[in-house]
């Protein structure tokens, strides 16, 4: 006998990384700083390519966050994105690693959680 599968709805539908309510998409766009690098240029955060994702764990002096390096025009920018729920950090983290290599536009189109894991 054939076993199926039949898919089951969520209870909690997914959204868009950059519709995320705990989040403030896209990266280097207020109140995130902007992304800062070689030139005094300050790139559109869409166009940067995601090389790295770095967590910083909280501080005496600031709470954790993300620090992301990106390439533009073969320049190299950096920019911090803090979130509202510190305990979703390393989800965020995690979900971002896998996108190097993207666009921030292009990631932001990425289906996550509530818990901001990629789907």
């Amino acid at each position: 006998m054939a076993i199926t599968r039949r898919m089951v709805p969520r209870k909690v539908p997914l959204q868009r990384l950059r519709k995320h309510p705990k989040i403030h998409w896209p990266p280097g766009v207020g109140p995130n700083p902007p992304w800062a690098g070689p030139s005094p240029e300050t790139p559109e955060p869409s166009r940067i390519t995601l090389t790295k994702v770095e967590m910083v764990e909280a501080g005496k002096h600031a709470g954790g966050h993300l620090t992301l390096t990106g390439m533009y025009k073969g320049n190299i920018y950096r920019t911090t994105l803090r979130i509202d729920d510190r305990s979703l950090l390393a989800n965020l983290c995690e979900s971002l690693s896998t996108c190097i290599g993207e666009t921030i536009a292009a990631i932001g189109s990425h289906a996550v959680d509530q818990s901001l894991n990629r789907v």
